[in-house]
This record gives C-alpha cells, sequence and structure tokens, in this order.
C-alpha cells in the first residue's frame, strides 16, 4: 500500500478538475486514480520521494502558461487545454496512452494533469526548421502539465521546448512528457530546463517507437532546486532507433535524480544514451540507466555512457548503469565515470595569464565537446555551451 503520509487526489478533486472534458479523459483520470491506493513511490536510497514536495497532491494543479510559436499549415501546436476543445480528435487515441503508470507520482499525474501542450505532425510531413514552445511556471503553486507530441508515418520534426519560471519563486510540478512516432518518423524532441532554483519537479518523459522509427532525445538541466527526470522509450517496431543526448549542471544544493531506459521490443533496434554533467558547490546527481532487451528483439544493440565532472570537493555522484538481457544475438555495453578536475590541468591553463574562472569555463567545455558535436543542431550546441558557460563559478 502506498505511504498514509502522503496525500492523495481525491474523487471530488478528479471531479472538479475534469468538468467539462471529454468522457473519455474523465474515465482515463479515473483509473489513474483507482491506482493511487496501490502503487508506491519511487525508491532510492539517495532520493527522500517522501519528503518531496511533488509527492503531495492535495489540491487542484494549475495550469502553466504555454507560448508556441506559428506552425506551417497542417501542423498542431498549440496549449493542451485549446486543443481539449478544438482538436479532440487527435488527443483521443493518444493521450495518457503510452504514460503507462510505474510508481504513485506517475498515478497522480494522470489523475489531476491540467494544460501543457500538443504537437502533431500530419503523415508525409517534413520540417525544415524547428518548432518551438515555452511552458511557464510563473507562480509558487503545484502544476500537472502534460506534453503529448505525435509525429505520424514518415514524418521529419525538430521540436525545442523551454520549462521556466520566475527568479525567486518556488513552483511544484509534476508532468509529464508523451511521444509516440510512428512507423518511418525521424523525431529530435529537444528541452531545456531551465526553472528557477527553488522549484521542485518530477518530469517522467515516455516515447514509442514504430517501425524504422528514429527518437534523439535531446536534454538539458540546468535548473531547479529538485529535479527528477525518467525518461523511458519503448522500440517496439523492428529497426527503430533512439538516441539520448543528455547534459546537466548543478551548483549550490542542487539534487538531480536522472533515469533513462531503452525497452528493445522489436527486431534489430538500436540505442544509445550518452550524459554528460557537471556539478560544482554541494550539488548532487543519482544517475540510473538501463538497456532492457526483451526475448525475440535478435540484432539489437543498446549503449551507455555517462560521465560527470565535479568542480568542488563536496559535490557528489551515484552512477549506476544497467543491463537486463533475455536474447543471445545482441550487442550491448556501458560505461560511466565521475572525477573532480585534474588539479595540473587547471594549473597549466591559469599559468598561460588565464583566470581561474575561465580556465574552469575551458575545461568543462573540453569535457561537454564530444557530445556537443554529436548534437546535430548547431543552434542547440550553441545553447548549450552558453548555460554551461554562464553557470561555471569560481
Amino acid at each position: 500500500m502506498a505511504s498514509e503520509t502522503l496525500t492523495f487526489p481525491t474523487r471530488a478533486l478528479v471531479d472538479q478538475i475534469a468538468a467539462g472534458e471529454p468522457a473519455w479523459l474523465t474515465e482515463r483520470r479515473l483509473r489513474a486514480l483507482d491506482e493511487t491506493a496501490s502503487l508506491q513511490l519511487p525508491t532510492s536510497k539517495q532520493t527522500r520521494f517522501e519528503e518531496a514536495a511533488f509527492a503531495q497532491a492535495a489540491s487542484a494543479p494549475i495550469a502553466p502558461e504555454v507560448r508556441v510559436e506559428a506552425a506551417p499549415d497542417g501542423v498542431v501546436l498549440m496549449d493542451l487545454r485549446d486543443a481539449l476543445r478544438e482538436r479532440p480528435d487527435l488527443l483521443e487515441p493518444h493521450l495518457l496512452k503510452v504514460f503507462e503508470r510505474q510508481n504513485l507520482l506517475h498515478a497522480q499525474h494522470a489523475s489531476l494533469t491540467q494544460g501543457g501542450l500538443l504537437c502533431y505532425v500530419p503523415k508525409g510531413t517534413e520540417l525544415k526548421d524547428p518548432l518551438r514552445a515555452t511552458i511557464h511556471f510563473a507562480e509558487d503553486a503545484y502544476y500537472a502539465p502534460h506534453i503529448l507530441m505525435v509525429a505520424d508515418e514518415l514524418t521529419k520534426v525538430d521540436l525545442i521546448v523551454e520549462l521556466l519560471g520566475e527568479p525567486g519563486k518556488a513552483p511544484v510540478i509534476n508532468g509529464g512528457v508523451e511521444l509516440v512516432a510512428k512507423a518511418g518518423a525521424q523525431v529530435r524532441y529537444i528541452e531545456f530546463q531551465r526553472l528557477p532554483g527553488k522549484a521542485q519537479s518530477h518530469w517522467p518523459r515516455r516515447a514509442s517507437l514504430g517501425r524504422d522509427a528514429r527518437l534523439y532525445w535531446i536534454l538539458n538541466d540546468i535548473g531547479a532546486r529538485l529535479q527528477v527526470a525518467d525518461t523511458r522509450t519503448e522500440l517496439a517496431g523492428n529497426g527503430a532507433e533512439s538516441r539520448v543526448l543528455a547534459t546537466f549542471f548543478g551548483g549550490r544544493r542542487q539534487h538531480f535524480d536522472f533515469r533513462h531506459v531503452a525497452v528493445h521490443v522489436g527486431q534489430h533496434t538500436t540505442s544509445d544514451t550518452e550524459a554528460r554533467g557537471v556539478l560544482q558547490g554541494k550539488a548532487r546527481t543519482v544517475y540510473n540507466a538501463n538497456t532492457v532487451i526483451r526475448p525475440g528483439a535478435i540484432g539489437t544493440s543498446g549503449w551507455q555512457h555517462e560521465h560527470t565532472l565535479m568542480l568542488s570537493e563536496a559535490a557528489r555522484a551515484d552512477l549506476v548503469p544497467e543491463l537486463e538481457i533475455d536474447e543471445w544475438d545482441v550487442k550491448a555495453g556501458h560505461a560511466a565515470s565521475a572525477g573532480p578536475v585534474d588539479p595540473l590541468q587547471l594549473y597549466f591553463i591559469m599559468a598561460r595569464g588565464i583566470p581561474e574562472i575561465e580556465a574552469r569555463r575551458l575545461i568543462v567545455f573540453g569535457f561537454l565537446s564530444s557530445l556537443l558535436e554529436s548534437i546535430p543542431l548547431e543552434s542547440v550546441r550553441e545553447r548549450i555551451a552558453e548555460l554551461f558557460h554562464e553557470k561555471v563559478e569560481a
């Protein structure tokens, strides 16, 4: 049973949020509500989920402000609240379908979700320029937004999402991302998490890939006091490919808890996860990556690489790579490392007249360079480098 110390959603609360919405969505909310009685919080020796503000669900969440740039004809990019009124036909087949509920936080989100973003790209559409959206958390309030992205067959699309808040504010977020890439789709989902320093965020991401679909997760986390983000991709169709390119930079007392999971179901599928993070001050990261290869997923390959650079003695990184393999004809492996800046390297750079903070920035950029080179969008590479440059402290 779930912990009795937590506050759960109630039927009255769900009915309040669901007023006026389609019956099929209310039914999905109530199904998730029923599951909150039996599901547990995530377990971690390093992260105290029971003390996190997002573990409580005592009041109705408010919807964040969603800003979108104009999309080409035929492409839908809009606030999820507007989509429920104007395009329920696009939502009903997919909303909360890929978002399986593995723990209490997932069920709470599914029962109370409010606002967010819909991105739909019709069959055969190839976009040259990225779609862009901003989700803004302006208040000291509880939010449960949902992003749904559907890329139909043979589409090619990049979506850039920024998660922002007001300085000094402390939003509490239990959100979610749901991505469906149908046969032959090529999707790059780029996310910049720059929440204020008092924010607490639980941000699971889920994706399902059809035959020969390709997905890049390009993820950058530098904000929030507590950021928990688990990304799970199911490579369901034969020939599907998934790649995670994740960067993070924590300082002061920031705490990051990341989990990246690739589940291989189809044959001849490929996954590659690379994460590089920097910690300074008393920041901490907990990082877990898992490659799951199901029976029958022959010809699969799955790789993991995670590296953390620590700029201070008080920073800490806990790295847990895993493999779950139930098939013989596969290739899989993992590598992980965490360590401090080499003092000799710092000394030799400074000996050339470079100030210490600039020397640290050079070291950080060198550490990131191999991952940045793998990012196919130049503007995204430059943005990540700029954000890391600003974050380095002397």
